[in-house]
């Protein structure tokens, strides 16, 4: 797991082999009619017209879109922070499980709210396609959101 100072921080006190893990969602595989696949956790998201460009980017931004949990559960940033990665874990799990030939990135964000918005964290993945990242995993710290950790599954 890659994550910057401020996730770190968070999870100081977490031990992540206890978190239990529990289907949430589910992942459905798809294909598109150029018979590429994409992953979606809804199983009403279609993407049959969709097609990868020649560096795969518009099957991973539809998944970026449409594969998102957001999650806002208490005032607590822990009690937010320890439902989502309940989630994180359980997705990876079920990545892990069933696409084991599919490279993934996981990605969760955590903001502590302020200006009257209340904790928050969202939840992403997408395939990497061509080595494609949506996020500059090297220069994390420079990411937008306050907290952040990525797993590439498989």
């Amino acid at each position: 797991m890659i994550s910057n100072s401020k996730m770190k921080e968070l999870l100081s006190d977490i031990d992540l082999s206890s978190i239990e893990i529990k289907n949430y969602y589910s992942i459905f595989e798809r294909e598109n009619s150029e018979n590429e696949k994409y992953w979606v956790i809804s199983n009403e998201t279609d993407c049959t017209l969709c097609s990868t460009s020649s560096v795969g980017t518009n099957l991973t931004d539809f998944e970026w879109k449409n594969n998102e949990i957001y999650i806002s559960n208490s005032l607590n940033v822990k009690e937010v922070l320890n439902l989502a990665l309940k989630m994180f874990m359980s997705l990876k799990n079920i990545l892990k499980e069933n696409y084991s030939y599919q490279i993934f990135d996981l990605i969760l964000t955590l903001s502590e709210g302020g200006n009257e918005a209340p904790p928050n964290a969202n939840i992403r993945f997408y395939a990497v396609r061509d080595n494609f990242r949506m996020i500059d995993i090297e220069n994390i710290e420079n990411y937008k959101y306050e907290a952040v950790l990525i797993e590439t599954v498989n």
